[in-house]
This record gives C-alpha cells, sequence and structure tokens, in this order.
C-alpha cells in the first residue's frame, strides 16, 4: 500500500509535551525535579507564598474557570496548593492534581505564576487523558505568559493530537502549526502537523473521484486502486475497494492482509474506533503476524491515549505488542516497553505477566518505521499466502 505513516517514536511519550520528562517514568518523581519540568522554581513558589497568602484571605469566597468546581480543594498560599498538585500527581491522583494546581493559579500573585500553574494543570489533565481539558488548561497559560514556550509546545502538542486521533478539526490542526512554530520546540510534531495540513488542503481543492470500476480486478489490483483513492482523500471509496478486496481473498491470509489494510485507512482517516474491529479480524485470520500484531496494539494505544478506551484498551496494546515482542525482539520492542510502561503505573499486578524480549542487534529497515503497515501479504496478487 501506500508509504506507512511515519512512527512516532514514543509518539506519547511525556518527552513530547515537557522536554526534561523525557526519561518518562512519573512514579520516581521527585518535588524539585518536577518544579523544574512544569517550569516553576523553588524561588517562584516562596515569592508567591507570601503575596499569594494574602490575596487569598481577602478573596475565599472567590472561584475561577482554573478550580472552580464542587469540592475544590481551599489553600492558604500557591505553595501549598502546587506543591499538593506536585503531590497528587506522583500518586497519580489526576483529578485531583488538576483541581490543585488550579488553585495555585488563582493564588498566582503575578502572570507568570498563573501561567506555570496552569501549565501544571494541562499537564495533569493530559495524564488523566482529557486532552480538551489539557487544551484549555495550556491555553490559558499561554494567555496568561505569552513568553511561556514550554506552554506554547505543550498547547500545540495536544491540538495536534486532538486532530491525529480524530477529536478536533482543521482548525485544531492549524493552531498545532502556529503553536508548535512558535515555540521553536518539537519538530518532529510539527513537520507531522504540516505535512497533515498540506493534504487536508490538497483534499480540499481536488475534484470529489468518480466511483471507480473494479471488474474484472484481482487482489493486487483492489489494492493498489485503494492505494490512489486514499492517497486522495477519497476514503470512503478507498474502503468499499478493499471489501471487494477481502471477497476476493480466498485464504485466511489474504483475508488478513484485506482486514489490515481496512484498519489503516481507518486508522489513517483518524478513526480508531472503527478501525479496531479490522485490526481484530486481521490478528484472527494470522494470530502470529507481527505485523498485525503491532497494528492491533497500536490503535489499542491510541484509543487509550486519546480518552476513547479504558484500561482495558491498554491492557489489549500491552497484550498485542507482547505477542508482536515474542514473535520478533527485534521488531517495535520500544512500542511494548511504552505501553508496559504505563500499566505498571496504572495496574502493577497485571503488568507482571509481561516481560519484554530485547534485541541489542535489532535492524532498522525502512519498512519497519510506520506505525501501522502492510504485511508480506498485502502484495500477493491473489490474496493467497505463497
Amino acid at each position: 500500500m501506500g508509504a506507512p505513516c511515519a512512527k512516532p517514536q514514543g509518539k506519547y511519550n511525556e518527552g513530547r509535551f515537557i522536554k526534561v520528562l523525557e526519561e518518562g517514568n512519573m512514579r520516581n518523581v521527585y518535588l524539585a525535579w518536577m518544579l523544574a519540568v512544569l517550569g516553576l522554581t523553588v524561588g517562584a513558589l516562596a515569592q508567591n507564598n507570601t503575596s499569594a497568602a494574602s490575596t487569598a484571605a481577602g478573596s475565599n469566597d472567590s472561584t475561577s474557570t482554573a478550580a472552580s468546581s464542587k469540592g475544590a480543594p481551599s489553600f492558604k498560599s500557591f505553595k501549598e496548593a502546587y506543591t499538593a498538585g506536585n503531590d497528587a500527581l506522583k500518586d497519580r491522583k489526576f483529578e485531583e492534581s488538576a483541581a490543585a494546581y488550579g488553585a495555585a493559579e488563582d493564588l498566582g500573585s503575578n502572570p507568570k505564576a498563573k501561567s506555570q500553574a496552569a501549565n501544571a494543570q494541562g499537564w495533569a489533565y493530559l495524564k488523566a487523558r482529557k486532552l480538551e481539558e489539557a487544551k484549555k488548561a495550556f491555553a490559558r497559560s499561554v494567555e496568561e505568559n505569552a513568553d511561556n514556550k514550554i506552554a506554547m509546545k505543550n498547547l500545540g502538542a495536544v491540538e495536534y493530537d486532538l486532530y491525529e486521533y480524530g477529536m478536533g478539526t482543521v482548525d485544531d490542526l492549524k493552531d498545532a502549526v502556529k503553536n508548535l512554530e512558535a515555540s521553536g520546540e518539537n519538530q518532529e510534531d510539527l513537520e507531522n502537523a504540516k505535512a497533515a495540513l498540506t493534504r487536508e488542503e490538497d483534499h480540499a481543492k481536488a475534484t470529489p473521484a468518480a466511483e471507480a470500476e473494479t471488474s474484472g480486478m484481482n487482489f493486487k489490483a483492489l489494492c493498489a486502486l485503494s492505494d490512489k483513492l486514499e492517497e486522495q482523500g477519497e476514503t470512503d471509496q478507498a474502503l468499499a475497494v478493499l471489501e471487494k478486496a477481502a471477497t476476493a481473498a480466498s485464504s485466511p491470509s489474504g483475508k488478513a492482509a484485506a482486514a489490515n489494510r481496512q484498519g489503516k485507512v481507518l486508522l489513517d482517516a483518524r478513526r480508531p474506533t472503527k478501525a479496531e474491529s479490522y485490526f481484530e479480524e486481521a490478528v484472527k485470520n494470522q494470530p502470529d503476524d507481527k505485523v498485525y500484531l503491532n497494528n492491533l496494539g497500536w490503535n489499542n494505544w491510541v484509543l487509550y491515549q486519546a480518552g476513547k478506551g479504558d484500561e482495558e484498551a491498554l491492557k489489549k496494546s500491552v497484550d498485542a505488542f507482547y505477542r508482536m515482542n515474542s514473535a520478533d525482539p527485534s521488531y517495535h520492542g520500544d512500542n511494548l516497553k511504552m505501553a508496559l510502561d504505563e500499566l505498571k503505573d496504572v495496574d502493577p499486578d497485571a503488568a507482571k505477566a509481561y516481560t519484554v524480549k530485547d534485541d541489542s542487534s535489532a535492524s532498522t529497515d525502512k519498512a519497519a518505521n510506520g506505525k501501522t503497515e502492510a504485511s508480506k501479504e498485502d502484495a500477493d496478487a491473489s490474496g493467497d499466502s505463497k
């Protein structure tokens, strides 16, 4: 099929959002480190402690969009609220952390402190997989301090994810490009966002394709036609052609190849929920195919990170990546490590069932650089296994 999507190199790890979080294990966070991560110094905390306390004394009855909610925590100072947010974050109490950071934002005595607290709240919402709330918090952070490049990068990254996960619009994509460019950070996301925007603009200008003629086409020809239609932005037509390819396939391997392609077209079109059943069908027909297992794992990871899937989606992701890794330790072991690290935090007991096989001699061939890919069977003219 067409060129595979660029693999995001642990796309959703903490490093995409906050540069110093590249090591990414939130269980080992310490307060001083956390302050640096969120862009706030100990001195800033101390400075706000005095002034914010006096502010709080005169405004106990007031709330803001940052922290207003039923049962919102009450703090006497910026430092107290911010520290409570850090502590809750370490304990993976993300809602509690977000509320505390919101209170710190209310208590901040200057725009810079408020901006840092809003950025921290965005991070807590991000860890809670509440992308819309994270976007609002990061946007406030940038509004309160236009020089906060960390918040600007975070805002651009979450806007891009909202678009990519089918939860946002082209306007989110445009904003992502603008904010990522302005931040001067996260070149990988910026390049991906620009490429996506170019595709969207090209598809908007294109004349809708006439219904494709498919009579007499074999499996390989149908797959080639679906590639062409997908490149033109004709997702529904591409899927219709692939349905015919699935019918033409006369073996489990051919049916798996067609289902895998259908899932990939849907995931590329930002429809991971609909893609799920096709990736499952591919694995059902070819249970040990590492490519299909990787794609099923990745789709469940997307569902989980987008907040469209729960803990069960995470476990499905880990299980698929684990089976892939067992079949070939050199193939996308980073995906398993990424998902397994998350499961260790979410359900440590469940994570104990998995271990990562590491192949230090793993090759990095170009064909393995897609987050979702075609398999060897996709090139078979008849849809049969050779």
